[in-house]
């Protein structure tokens, strides 16, 4: 798949209350959660990657395009439609901005989506609904399930061609609270 093709997406929005302060710039090993993440997606061959909500400063150090919060306070599913929006690749590989761990070759296995699928979501023991790809021409889908008052990923997905692909759950280490470091 051309490096062109994919666009990435981390999601920075959210109050992280259980945390304390923005996890995106929580540290591990040295490095901030969202630097981590976008090096990951940078060497797994995507370019341009955006960073929906939190800072445009930290945007700007990650070389990183920044996109404001169109829709402040409708969760994970506003940030995507938000990033669909100004992605024009026709893949958008999403991640949440805790889950530092996340390597290069799960990045390129979750972004190397079928043709006969709108959306492929990692799992582990479970569905990892923020860490996904999404076939542009799922847009509209999305759009009209948010207007009807959808705000779950997981149910907004009814009607489109879902695939998953287990991922190492060390990959997909999700940090919420500063007890997860332990």
């Amino acid at each position: 798949m051309r490096e062109d093709c994919v666009t990435g997406a981390i999601f920075a929005g959210g109050e992280s209350s259980r945390f304390g302060s923005p996890k995106v710039n929580a540290f591990v090993d040295g490095e901030e959660f969202g630097f981590r993440i976008a090096r990951s997606m940078r060497q797994s061959g995507i370019d341009r990657i955006l960073l929906v909500g939190g800072s445009e400063v930290d945007a700007d150090r990650w070389n990183l395009a920044f996109v404001a919060d169109e829709f402040f306070g409708a969760g994970p599913l506003g940030a995507l439609l938000a990033a669909m929006h100004i992605s024009d690749a026709p893949i958008l590989l999403t991640m949440p901005c805790d889950v530092p761990w996340i390597d290069v070759e799960s990045c390129k296995q979750l972004s190397a989506i079928d043709e006969k699928f709108d959306v492929q979501v990692a799992t582990t023991d479970s569905p990892q609904w923020l860490s996904s790809s999404w076939r542009r021409s799922a847009l509209q889908h999305l759009e009209q399930q948010f207007a009807s008052g959808e705000r779950a990923i997981h149910r907004a997905v009814i009607g489109l061609k879902v695939n998953y692909v287990h991922l190492p759950q060390s990959a997909l280490r999700n940090v919420n609270t500063l007890d997860d470091f332990i």
